[in-house]
């Protein structure tokens, strides 16, 4: 099977033009699991019977990752994963070129973009996984909580909320990387996100990348949203 590479890197100072980079089921899944993520952040904190849409806001956003996941798959070729992970080598390099102030130009995330994408997907799939099995000893439970023991579930849901720091963590990161580009490199990575459109070398031009097959994208998200309920429900 051939494996088509990233797309080249661009040169500092080269002339530029706007390119659609994202396509629009990365940037709706995108802004729907931020909302659900402050969702999932307000609900838990209050507790009680909050902890019930907690819960479902919980499942939700694990039918948005799993979309995403299997779209950095089958996607456009800009939202596959192979477009923007690179290896230690390229995330060393970008960073030194940022130093120098000559920075790398990429299509869709840089190097170190790439691997904050991959560090919140894996984080969030821990956290809700494991509230999955989680109680609160009074009202609620998780839907596979009756599958492990008390112990077990005990265990996993002081695990969840020391865990969920970590995933508040990352998005906070992710949120000032995204301030810090705006407000120190002039870079808008928020609006790209909004409309899909960057501002790019010519060499990095191909609108193409970003060009998505909608019936895929939404037969691909219900599939997802189907498993997440018939699987929990089944075995809940």
């Amino acid at each position: 099977m051939t494996v088509t590479p990233p797309p080249p890197d661009a040169a500092p100072g080269a002339p530029r033009e706007p390119v659609a980079v994202w396509d629009w089921p990365v940037r709706v899944v995108h802004w729907s699991m931020v909302l659900l993520f402050v969702l999932l952040v307000i609900s838990g904190l209050r507790g009680g019977d909050a902890l019930q849409w907690h819960m479902r806001f919980g499942q939700a956003l694990l039918a948005l990752v799993l979309f995403r996941v299997l779209w950095g798959f089958v996607g456009s070729r800009n939202a596959r994963f192979r477009a923007f992970v690179r290896g230690p080598r390229a995330a060393a390099r970008y960073v030194r070129s940022r130093v120098r102030r000559t920075p790398e130009i990429h299509a869709t995330h840089n190097p170190i973009g790439g691997w904050m994408v991959i560090a919140l997907l894996v984080a969030m799939l821990v956290q809700i996984g494991t509230g999955l099995f989680t109680n609160d000893d009074i009202l609620w439970d998780g839907p596979l909580a009756k599958h492990v023991s008390k112990e077990t579930s005990d265990a996993l849901a002081s695990f969840h909320r020391r865990f969920a720091w970590v995933v508040v963590t990352l998005a906070a990161l992710h949120v000032l990387a995204v301030v810090a580009y705006l407000t120190v490199f002039r870079e808008n990575l928020a609006k790209a996100m909004v409309d899909g459109m960057k501002s790019l070398p010519a060499d990095l031009a191909d609108p193409s990348a970003a060009s998505a097959s909608g019936v895929k994208a939404m037969v691909l998200l219900a599939a997802c949203g189907i498993a997440v309920w018939f699987g929990l429900h089944r075995l809940a």
